[in-house]
């Protein structure tokens, strides 16, 4: 089953991604991690700290879900910040004020880029701007070219490959979420936020079956599950599930409290024990597919 990753080889794309083979026979699962890319591109000139520009990365999320590979499932992280390129948006969701002159490529109306989270952001965090002046049209589409058509082009393969094999797959988008609300989230600051949150677009990306799997098996490990609040699911379940056809995508949110000071993003006594119960669920997981 030849990719563009040979036969599921551990590689880095040009610096943009990289794919973490499967450590055990494959199984009819992908993850991804599209959010905790920490490092700045060469073209990335912000006009803020570093430090400001990785406050919304989903740190440490790669690492929690290191267990995928030894189960069998390839697991695909992306390198760069969010808000330098959001993979999970769609194109369409471009902000229009970030660049120079006139958008040449359709757009809609957007909530996220209206809070400044669009494909690319506009805003580090609250209302502080990312840039000092806007970029040019040729800057932004090569920005997309180079990370988010990439992406997208890797992800797809990954998945139509293991599809193919199995003839169904089973993707898990995993992110992080902060504890509460803020000024530029979807909903109301200061909102308390669940352990996990799982989205499945309204029950329209993922089986019930597969959904209620993830969530009974987090209950029981003492978590609080919620489904579709505040996320439903963005760009990379939306593209790629359809679960008539076997093609199964949850995006799985973890509240940063669990594992880290949102402040400092340093690992704070719980992550181990986080880090031990998404194994546990992985294997329940790749049990179930392997199975259905």
């Amino acid at each position: 089953m030849k990719t563009i990753f040979g036969e599921f080889q551990d590689v880095t794309v040009e610096g943009v991604l990289s794919l973490v083979a499967p450590r055990a026979p494959l199984v009819p699962m992908v993850f991804d991690s599209p959010h905790s890319g920490l490092e700045m591109p060469a073209d990335f000139h912000p006009a803020v700290s570093v430090e400001r520009v990785r406050v919304a990365a989903d740190t440490h999320v790669d690492d929690l879900f290191e267990s995928a590979s030894t189960v069998g499932a390839p697991f695909l992280k992306a390198h760069f910040p969010r808000s330098f390129l959001d993979v999970n948006r769609s194109l369409l969701d471009m902000d229009r004020q970030l660049v120079a002159g006139e958008w040449p490529h359709p757009t809609r109306d957007s909530a996220t880029a209206k809070r400044g989270m669009g494909l690319m952001w506009r805003f580090a965090w609250g209302d502080e701007p990312m840039y000092a002046a806007p970029m040019s049209v040729a800057e932004a589409e090569e920005r997309i070219y180079r990370y988010w058509q990439r992406n997208h082009h890797h992800l797809s393969e990954l998945l139509n490959a293991v599809y193919a094999r199995f003839g169904r797959v089973y993707h898990l988008n995993c992110h992080s979420m902060t504890a509460v609300g803020h000024a530029i989230s979807s909903d109301p600051a200061g909102t308390v936020r669940a352990d996990i949150c799982l989205g499945d677009l309204h029950g329209t990306s993922a089986s019930k079956e597969f959904v209620s799997l993830i969530a009974e098996t987090l209950k029981a490990e003492g978590l609080d599950v919620a489904l579709n609040r505040p996320f439903r699911g963005a760009e990379l379940v939306t593209a790629y599930s359809n679960p008539a056809h076997g093609r199964h995508s949850v995006q799985f949110e973890i509240n940063r409290k669990l594992y880290m000071d949102e402040a400092t993003r340093e690992r704070n006594a719980g992550y181990e024990a986080l880090k031990d119960v998404l194994a546990r669920m992985t294997r329940v997981l790749a049990d179930y597919a392997t199975r259905s």
